[in-house]
């Protein structure tokens, strides 16, 4: 199974917003559409976006995703692995992932597809 996540960049201060994952392409268009023409922030800023594709390992039929993520504080080195459909596989993910790369934070987050974050937009202090 494949699912488009689609994400908002702040093209000036370079600020990333995951909006979520979505079932089809065109799902994650046409919300990427609506954010531009309507949510604060990301109608008033330059802001760009992105959908990429990614897999799913694992049942996902229940509508929901964990996924792994890995960072150090001010580094923009991100790594994450594929979207898993349920939290045991991410943790073990996650185990494989701190044993491979040197990273100061992790974390298994989880997505309702289809559902979007950052419904109230963002605001520049």
């Amino acid at each position: 199974m494949t699912l488009y996540n689609l994400i908002f960049t702040d093209d000036e201060l370079d600020e990333r917003f995951n909006i979520g994952f979505f079932s089809t392409r065109e799902k994650a268009e046409e919300v990427a559409r609506y954010y531009l023409r309507s949510v604060r922030g990301f109608c008033e800023y330059g802001c760009s976006y992105s959908i990429t594709e990614k897999n799913v390992v694992g049942n996902a039929k229940a509508g929901s995703v964990f996924i792994v993520y890995g960072w150090n504080e001010y580094d923009r080195d991100i790594v994450e692995s594929d979207c898993f459909a349920t939290e045991p596989l991410a943790r073990r993910m996650l185990a494989e992932m701190k044993a491979t790369y040197e990273r100061a934070e992790w974390c298994v987050d989880h997505y309702n597809t289809d559902e979007c974050k950052w419904t109230d937009g963002f605001v520049r202090v």
